[in-house]
């Protein structure tokens, strides 16, 4: 491993930070957040544990930053299959559902991260860094959430900003139960236990579907 000098101009250390997101990146797509250390993410990065602390106080801000990024370009993937579907002036719950169900199933890494946003990530960083995360948040959620009222003119104001939370606490509950422990994932496959297997993304566009055409049908009332 070659340790990389400290990063002087403002476009050098810009440039460390984005090694260092990059290399944890890539060490999420090998094992599970609680194997990857700061020293692993270090020597897979190139540079000095020290170093990970000039960039993020602690583990779980670096990885709230990675979220971000994640976070990022799944709405910018919802945001490009809602356009398309608002080209076509035709509002369907059934087509919504099938966009969003299949944006989430290409999203590895985020569906990794979001069980452990609330109980682990952001649990060990200041203000600072869960404001800037928070607002970020909560600024894609109202973009995203006006493209989808346009699409389902039935949605009260701020009624996509609502249903964007209502998904996250559905992905939250469905990633974990989809993907249990080894241990539990034989036991579930055992003859007689059918009824606790759960996939994914049979389970979301179900649930989906339910939810959107109950809210269209109470809105009639």
């Amino acid at each position: 491993m070659v340790i990389k000098q400290r990063a002087i101009s403002n476009e050098e250390k810009l440039e460390r930070r984005d090694a260092i997101l990059v290399a944890a990146l890539e060490l999420l797509t090998e094992d599970d957040y609680h194997d990857i250390s700061i020293e692993r993410i270090a020597r897979q990065a190139g540079v000095a544990k020290g170093t990970i602390f000039l960039y993020f106080q602690t583990k779980e801000e670096l990885f709230l930053q990675l979220q971000m990024k994640e976070y990022k370009a799944w709405f910018e993937d919802i945001n490009n299959r809602i356009r398309i579907l608002l080209q076509q002036k035709r509002s369907s719950i059934d087509e919504f559902v099938k966009i969003v169900v299949a944006s989430a199933g290409q999203q590895p890494l985020l569906m990794r991260l979001t069980p452990i946003l609330h109980i682990i990530l952001e649990h060990n960083v200041d203000y600072k860094t869960a404001l800037e995360f928070k607002r970020f948040l909560l600024n894609e959620m109202q973009t995203t959430g006006q493209l989808i009222e346009q699409y389902f003119p039935f949605l009260p104001t701020n009624g996509g900003t609502q249903f964007l939370l209502d998904l996250q606490v559905l992905l939250i509950g469905l990633i974990q139960l989809s993907h249990p422990a080894p241990v539990v994932k034989k036991v579930i496959e055992k003859k007689g236990m059918e009824a606790l297997q759960l996939n994914f993304e049979e389970k979301l566009r179900e649930i989906l579907t339910h939810l959107l055409y109950g809210i269209k049908a109470a809105d009639k009332e």
